[in-house]
């Protein structure tokens, strides 16, 4: 009950203690229809080649409508209203446009600036609501609804923050999701207000439980806009296409500084470095969640996800229609480390002179457009690649950890900025995975073991590891040997018994690793070493994926129409077809285990693939006019067919897991309905 209280003490004080020009220097949402219309603009030639690395702020935006607003001859009578409705939009959620307390139930905020002073703030509040049921499983549904207070404000011409305080009610549901779109929406942990606080440990929730949500943000820009500055925690987007590969839309917000520089006319360059998150949960529909569940203080010694991320992009346009560039990113474990905090430095190299201990992810992309008939682009990454050869060999190499992705957006002569895109995604076995790093806790003795006198041969014992993990252990001294070890479950490791002699999962001549290859037990002079996982550094921010959001060895083919339409319509079709390969390193807690990386068979995809997933959505967006409010509907349709896991056989890497049989396929009708009031 403490918990609450001060919950509710810290919405009742923001409230009320609140000032009444708002933030025209934050950013807009990455998910927001203005970037879609922005593509086919720059496509149309109405704009300039712009930064693929979003989001982008109110500022910058309105500029960019206004000088696509400024050729009205090349646009539509409806495209022209439309985009003159979106700056009057912008406008007012994020210019200076004053607004007083008649104008609350209209606006949902209020607002007062001094222009002499270069001073003002804004402060409302949003509500938002969106309800996913499905028609074809009774009593599965998913809630979410949230309610945020908000203060923004302008410092001069070139300073604006957003300070904000959400308190969600959800009762969340995966199973009426594509799995790839499945996301948390609170921060931290969820709990049961009505039960003293409790936290739920898996989902899909019973009932509903409330979280919190922050997306506070400090911006600067200056020299026009070119030179971009912001702390916050909010959504990223780096990269072209509908996600991306290094650090994808869908991702969970996390808390970074990033600097955005427009060099040239022809060069721009954008770097961040932040801190990833937590949430705390066990297992969504009985798979690891791949983040720490927060427990009693003792327990904090088996926190694993304590890490940060930098990257940085520089692009670069080869005449006007063709970019290129080259980017890179790192998780590393939270520490002083001012290598990866240097905004100009290498990671790559960086990593290796630092003990090759992060996780480093690599690559380049592209993009050319065809004036006013396409846009084509294309991105690379890896993990790592440790095969060079001819290129058929080193897509074939198991060890190379490969991603590509590739897709087109056509313009359509329809609607209001409408388009047509089609996207093709691979993630290969193990990338966005790293290898646990694990320390000495615990050490097996023999000598210091005493011979039992009514069983002289064969002896238990039992020790207790640094972490808090007891260990069992059966000794033989005729043979002066370990012949049996079980670890007990603790923390996110579950009980196992190991047999020294004939290990199930992996064992050479010196050491032995468990089903998850979280823990290693080395034989070394006699005596048998413990070593514990305590650190994950693999590619995730509070247990979601930081990249596209597939599991390792998945394929994806996409084709998505966005329809504008007059009057705040808007509609989207959307057909994805995902397969995954059970080949090995399809999942993102596994890891290869380099010292047999000359053990795994050449990449064969097809042959191994255990899962088909069609999908097809149908959705409208209406803004109604003169009001704040948003209206949203959606119906989609999912056939799924898969081998299932024999999960008895499936190791750290994936490597030899056995399937069953093909089931019959699995077909659901999904509806969503959502309103945002105050948007």
């Amino acid at each position: 009950m403490k918990h609450i209280r001060s919950l509710f003490v810290l919405l009742l004080c923001f409230l009320v203690l609140a000032p009444l020009s708002a933030a025209v220097h934050t950013s807009v949402p990455v998910d927001h229809r203005v970037y879609r219309i922005l593509e086919v603009a720059q496509i149309r030639g109405l704009i300039e080649n712009q930064l693929d690395v979003k989001p982008y702020s109110a500022s910058k935006i309105l500029s960019l409508l206004q000088t696509i607003a400024s050729k009205p001859e090349k646009l539509s009578k409806s495209e022209l209203q439309q985009i003159q409705q979106l700056i009057a939009s912008f406008n007012a959620s994020y210019g200076y446009e004053p607004s007083d307390i008649q104008s609350l139930l209209t606006t949902g905020y209020l607002r007062s600036y001094d222009a002499q002073k270069g001073l003002g703030a804004s402060f409302g509040i949003t509500v938002d609501t969106q309800q996913t049921f499905s028609l074809s499983e009774k009593g599965e549904y998913d809630s979410r609804n949230a309610l945020v207070a908000f203060l923004k404000s302008d410092i001069g011409s070139h300073i604006s923050f957003n300070m904000d305080f959400g308190l969600v009610f959800d009762k969340l549901n995966n199973r009426v999701f594509l799995p790839s779109e499945f996301t948390i929406p609170g921060e931290g942990f969820y709990m049961r207000l009505t039960e003293g606080g409790n936290p739920p440990s898996s989902i899909p929730f019973d009932k509903l439980n409330t979280s919190l949500i922050l997306t506070p943000e400090l911006s600067a820009s200056f020299f026009d806009g070119d030179v971009q500055l912001r702390w916050g925690t909010i959504k990223r987007d780096w990269g072209p296409g509908l996600n991306n590969l290094m650090l994808s839309a869908d991702a969970r917000s996390f808390d970074a500084i990033d600097i955005q520089l427009n060099l040239t006319s022809w060069f721009r360059y954008s770097v961040m470095s932040g801190s990833l998150g937590k949430f705390s949960l066990d297992n969504i529909d009985g798979e690891p969640f791949l983040s720490d569940r927060y427990g009693a203080k003792e327990d904090r010694v088996n926190y694993r996800y304590d890490n940060n991320f930098s990257a940085h992009r520089a692009e670069l346009d080869i005449g006007r229609n063709f970019t290129f560039a080259i980017y890179e990113s790192t998780v590393w474990q939270k520490r002083f480390e001012l290598s990866y905090l240097n905004p100009f430095t290498v990671y790559m190299f960086q990593q290796n002179s630092l003990g090759d201990i992060d996780d480093v992810f690599a690559g380049l992309d592209f993009s050319y457009t065809l004036p006013s008939k396409a846009r084509i682009y294309g991105a690379m990454a890896m993990n790592e690649m440790n095969v060079v050869g001819n290129p058929i060999t080193m897509l074939k190499a198991p060890r190379n950890m490969f991603a590509f992705l590739a897709g087109v957006v056509v313009p359509l002569p329809i609607g209001t900025f409408s388009s047509l895109t089609f996207q093709w995604t691979y993630i290969g076995p193990f990338v966005y995975t790293h290898y646990p790093l694990r320390k000495l806790t615990g050490v097996i003795d023999p000598t210091d073991l005493k011979i039992s006198e009514t069983d002289p041969d064969i002896t238990t014992h039992k020790t207790v590891t640094d972490t808090g993990r007891e260990i069992t252990y059966k000794y033989n001294s005729s043979t002066d040997t370990i012949e049996e070890i079980y670890l007990e479950e603790k923390g996110p490791d579950d009980a196992e018994t190991i047999t020294i002699a004939n290990a199930q999962w992996y064992s050479n001549n010196s050491y032995t690793l468990t089903k998850d290859g979280r823990t290693m037990i080395e034989n070394k002079d006699g005596k048998y070493l413990i070593y514990e996982t305590y650190a994950e550094t693999n590619y995730v921010n509070k247990g979601e994926n930081l990249g596209y959001p597939l599991q390792p060895n998945s394929q994806e083919f996409l084709l998505q129409l966005d329809l504008g339409l007059p009057k705040g319509w808007s509609t989207q079709l959307q057909a994805k077809y995902q397969a995954r390969s059970g080949q090995y390193g399809y999942s993102l807690d596994q890891f290869m285990l380099y010292a047999i990386d000359d053990q795994y068979p050449e990449k064969d995809f097809w042959n191994y693939v255990f899962n088909h997933t069609l999908s097809i959505l149908v959705s409208g967006t209406k803004k109604l006019d003169g009001m704040p409010i948003s209206l949203t509907a959606s119906y989609r349709f999912i056939a799924d067919w898969e081998r299932p896991i024999d999960e008895n056989t499936e190791r750290f890497d994936g490597f030899g897991t056995d399937f069953g049989a093909w089931q019959e396929p699995v077909f659901n009708h999904i509806v969503q309905v959502g309103i945002k009031i105050f948007y």
